[in-house]
C-alpha cells in the first residue's frame, strides 16, 4: 500500500504533486475503470512529500463514505489461483504427489507470491500486466539490507529477518523442485520455468506481505473439503488478497476503517471444481472510512495497530514515538542475568514461572515492566517468604503498584540493554549508508533507547 522508500513524520506535511499525467498510471486508472472498479471522483494518486506515492482527496471525504468498491474478480485472492487450470497443473499434474508430500507445508502468503512470480513471467499476456507493471519494484524492509550492516541491527529485528528467510528460502526449494518436476509443457508453465529465480520470488513475497488486504471468502466457497486440490498444501487460511488501488492508500495509526463483502446473488459454499469467473461478477469487495478527511489532503487507512517491530520489517516504514514499541528481555537471557548477579533461582520458582506462563512477553515499554515480567521478579522476590501468597500477590491489584524494590532488580540489565544498543546505533551510522530500510532500524532503536532510559532514571 504505496510501502516503498518512505519515511513517517510526526507532523504530517500538505505538500503533494499529483501523478495525472503518469503514462502508466493512467492505463492503470483505464484498466480500473474498464473491470468495473468504483471509487469516489474525489481520489486520486499523488506522491506526497511525507510517504512518497499515495492517495489524494480533492473533496472534503466524511466518516460513512465509501473510498472504493472492487469486483471480487479483479482482486488476487484464492478463487484466483484455483480458477487458473495452468497454474494448478504446477502441483496437480507433476512427478511428485505434491498433495500429500508437501501436506500442510505451505503458507497461504508463499502460494501467493508464487502465483505472482507465474504472473509476472507471463508478461502482457496476462490480464494483470498493467497492474503489475504498477507495483514497486523493491521494498524498504531490513530483509533487503547487505549481510556487513545486518550484523550490528538489533537481534528483535534479525529473529523476523531469519524466520523470513528461512520460509522463503524452504518455498522456494519447493516451488523450484515442483517446477523441474511439472508434467505440463503448457507457454504460460515453460514461462515461469524459464523466469523463476530467487530474487524474483523475494520480490513477489514482499509484495504480498506488504501489501495484501484480509477478504475472508470462507462463506462464498468451500474451502473444507481440499484433499484432491491445492489447497491441501496450505498451512494455514487463506484471507488474504490483492486489491489493485486499494493497495496505493496509505496506513495511519490514527484512520479507522470498515471493509465489506457484497454479495448481489445467492452465492454460497461454491465447490472448488464449480468455480468460476461469472460467479463473481456481483461480488464486490468495499472499503468505508470512518474519518473525516479535509480537501487536497492524503487518504489514509490503518492496517491494524502494530508495533514498529512489525511495521519496518513486513511493510517497510517506522512511526516515530509508537506507544506499542517495546523492548523484549528472553527468559534465559533474564536468568542468565541473575546468576551474573548472584541471585539464586530455585527449580522450584522456574516451575512455577512455567506454569503460569511468567516466562513469556518480558518486555518493558513507556509505561515500565509488563505484566508478566512484573509477576516474574515478584516470583524471584518473594516465592520463597513464608508469610507471602505468591499466586494470590501475582493476580491481585498489587501487581499494578509500582514496587521500585522490583524495578531495582532489572535496571542494571536496562542499562546493560541500553547501552549495547547504543554502541549498535553509532556503528550503523558510521557505515554511510542511507537506505530508508536501515534509517527504519536506526529510528526503531533509537525508540528502544528512548524506552530504556525512561524506565531506568524511574
Amino acid at each position: 500500500m504505496g510501502r516503498t522508500k518512505r519515511k513517517r513524520r510526526q507532523k504530517i506535511s500538505r505538500s503533494f504533486c499529483t501523478c495525472g499525467a503518469n503514462e502508466e498510471l493512467i492505463l492503470l486508472n483505464t484498466w480500473l475503470k474498464k473491470n468495473g472498479v468504483r471509487r469516489k471522483k474525489e481520489l486520486a494518486l499523488a506522491v506526497f512529500s511525507d510517504t512518497g506515492r499515495g492517495v489524494l482527496t480533492k473533496k472534503r471525504i466524511r466518516p460513512g463514505d465509501e473510498l472504493i468498491s472492487l469486483p471480487l474478480n479483479l482482486t488476487i485472492n484464492v478463487s484466483t489461483i484455483l480458477m487458473d487450470r495452468a497454474f494448478c497443473s504446477i502441483f496437480l499434474e507433476n512427478k511428485i504427489p505434491c498433495l500429500s508430500t508437501y501436506k500442510k507445508t505451505v503458507s497461504f502468503q508463499s502460494l501467493l507470491a508464487f502465483y505472482l512470480t507465474y504472473l509476472k513471467a507471463q508478461g502482457i499476456k496476462t490480464k494483470w500486466h498493467i497492474y503489475l507493471k504498477n507495483l514497486p519494484q523493491e521494498y524498504t524492509v531490513p530483509y533487503f539490507l547487505p549481510n556487513e550492516i545486518k550484523c550490528n541491527v538489533d537481534p528483535e529485528i534479525l529473529d523476523v529477518i531469519s524466520n523470513q528467510k528461512c520460509v522463503i528460502e524452504t518455498t522456494y526449494n519447493i516451488f523450484f523442485q515442483l517446477l523441474k518436476t511439472c508434467k505440463n509443457s503448457c507457454d504460460s508453465v515453460s514461462m515461469v520455468q524459464k523466469h523463476f529465480s530467487m530474487s524474483l520470488y523475494e520480490w513477489a513475497y514482499f509484495t504480498v506481505n506488504t501489501r495484501c488486504v484480509y477478504i475472508d471468502l470462507s462463506k462464498i466457497i468451500d474451502l473444507k473439503n481440499v484433499e484432491n486440490n491445492l489447497l491441501n498444501i496450505i498451512s494455514d487460511n487463506t484471507n488474504i488478497s490483492l486489491c489493485p488501488y486499494l493497495d496505493m492508500i496509505n496506513h495511519s495509526p490514527c484512520a479507522r476503517n470498515e471493509t465489506k463483502l457484497l454479495v448481489n446473488k445467492d452465492i454460497e459454499n461454491v465447490k472448488v471444481k464449480d468455480l468460476k469467473d461469472e460467479l463473481f461478477l456481483d461480488v464486490t469487495f468495499s472499503i468505508y472510512t470512518k474519518n473525516f478527511f479535509d480537501a487536497h489532503s492524503q487518504v489514509f487507512i490503518c492496517y491494524g495497530d502494530s508495533h514498529n517491530l512489525k511495521l519496518i520489517t513486513e511493510y517497510g516504514f517506522c512511526i516515530p514515538k509508537n506507544d506499542l514499541d517495546y523492548v523484549s528481555f528472553p527468559f534465559d537471557i533474564v536468568l542468565q542475568y541473575f546468576n551474573t548477579r548472584s541471585i539464586k533461582v530455585s527449580l522450584e520458582q522456574i516451575n512455577f514461572i512455567h506454569s503460569h506462563g511468567l516466562n513469556k512477553d518480558l518486555h518493558i515499554d513507556s509505561k515500565g515492566l509488563s505484566y508478566n515480567f512484573y509477576g516474574l521478579l515478584m516470583v524471584i522476590k518473594y516465592y520463597h517468604e513464608k508469610n507471602k501468597d505468591i499466586s494470590r500477590l501475582i493476580y491481585s491489584a498489587a501487581i499494578c503498584s509500582n514496587d521500585s524494590k522490583l524495578n531495582e532488580l532489572v535496571k542494571p540489565m536496562a542499562v546493560d540493554k541500553c547501552n549495547l544498543i547504543s554502541n549498535s546505533v553509532n556503528e550503523l551510522k558510521k557505515t554511510g549508508c542511507e537506505a530508508v530500510e536501515l534509517m527504519n532500524c536506526i529510528e526503531l532503536m533509537c525508540q528502544y533507547i528512548g524506552i530504556l532510559e525512561k524506565f531506568i532514571k524511574s
